[in-house]
């Protein structure tokens, strides 16, 4: 009798006929599949980088040299003037550079996130086969939108700092050359100086990942997803103004009539009109009535003004008084927080959206299975 022996079977070889998990899981597998474009994120981060810190060191240092040797409000050199524009638009013109870079980013992201992220990986198949690499579909998408999510924050983070450094250190001759300073309000202060650009970051990402989902088609994802971010961006920074209350001032509670509000040079102002007779805000009708009495008030002396001219002239045309409706730069912040706010909402609704569609396409495999 032949007796056979069998050695035994090393461990995981009944496992052996299993698909192989890509070495270093999903997020590996993104990295991967995406490097180049992280490259050449990095290669932008470096260009935005690179005309902010010029900004900030040689052009910055170029125009305060030449600001000291024109002695700003005595006499100064000749061809002074000449040499000091040269520097202040020098120095413009990168911030100016670097403020583009901030400001397309969200645009370039969302659309490479629409149609390389998950819209390509649907069309050609290859997110069929990384699920059945026992990568579960859930965290094959939280990958997708993880790994982009962080590279883009760090990366605008970067860019924000870099801007607020350069700001800061010109801001100042700015003001003394200009005899004026940049309003608050002003896109790129507003939105380079504050923390709106990480929340619709993410959202770039976010929408980007649920259109490809969606829509399945390269191209028709990067367009669709250049317009929402576009058409999104546009609507925001129109509607700012509404999203926090206004304050309000009227022209009676100078200490003298007068139809001067009194604003500040820090006060945006937002809508201005006159007040009928009933209380009521008149915008459009009410601010022609405002601005056709004003020569009412010049009438007399055209040196001074007679307020009490001017509001008879008002009162006859049925209003009793004039308003000016504006954000004090102490808005500044609740702005920013609400718009923030809305990006985030944004985010994290397209994010549930883009599991719920994935759970939806993928119901009928996992049944199978």
């Amino acid at each position: 009798m032949t007796v056979t022996t069998t050695s035994p079977a090393p461990p995981g070889a009944e496992d052996s006929g299993a698909p192989a998990k890509p070495p270093g899981g999903p997020a590996w597998a993104v990295f991967l599949l995406h490097r180049w474009a992280l490259w050449a994120w990095i290669a932008y981060v470096a260009l935005g980088a690179g005309l902010l810190l010029w900004a900030w060191g040689p052009a910055v240092n170029e125009l305060s040299s030449t600001a000291a040797t024109c002695e700003l409000g005595g006499r100064g050199e000749p061809h002074c003037a000449q040499r000091l524009y040269e520097a202040l638009t020098s120095y413009q013109e990168f911030m100016r550079l670097g403020f583009f870079a901030v400001l397309g980013a969200p645009l370039l992201v969302g659309a490479w996130a629409a149609a390389s992220l998950t819209a390509r990986e649907m069309e050609t198949g290859t997110a069929d086969l990384a699920w059945t690499q026992s990568v579960p579909p859930a965290r094959w998408l939280t990958a997708k939108l993880a790994l982009p999510a962080v590279a883009v924050t760090a990366g605008i983070t970067l860019l924000l700092a870099l801007y607020r450094l350069a700001h800061h250190a010109g801001v100042g001759l700015l003001t003394d050359i200009r005899q004026w300073a940049p309003s608050w309000w002003n896109e790129d202060v507003f939105t380079a100086l504050g923390v709106v650009m990480v929340p619709r970051m993410l959202c770039a990402v976010a929408v980007g990942v649920l259109l490809g989902l969606l829509l399945k088609r390269t191209l028709a994802s990067l367009g669709t997803g250049l317009v929402l971010m576009g058409a999104g961006t546009s609507a925001l920074v129109l509607g700012r103004r509404f999203l926090w209350p206004a304050e309000i001032r009227y022209g009676r509670e100078n200490a003298t009539a007068s139809p001067y509000t009194n604003l500040t040079p820090t006060d945006w102002q937002v809508a201005s009109g006159a007040v009928t007779e009933s209380g009521e805000l008149a915008g459009e009708a009410g601010e022609r009535a405002a601005y056709g009495c004003m020569e009412t008030g010049y009438q007399e002396h055209r040196d001074t003004f007679d307020g009490d001219a001017y509001y008879s002239c008002l009162e006859d045309r049925g209003y009793t008084d004039v308003w000016v409706a504006y954000h004090p730069e102490s808005h500044h912040w609740p702005l920013q927080l609400v718009e923030s706010g809305i990006w985030l909402a944004l985010a994290a609704a397209a994010a549930y959206l883009s599991y719920r569609v994935l759970r939806h396409r993928t119901a009928p495999r996992e049944g199978a299975a």
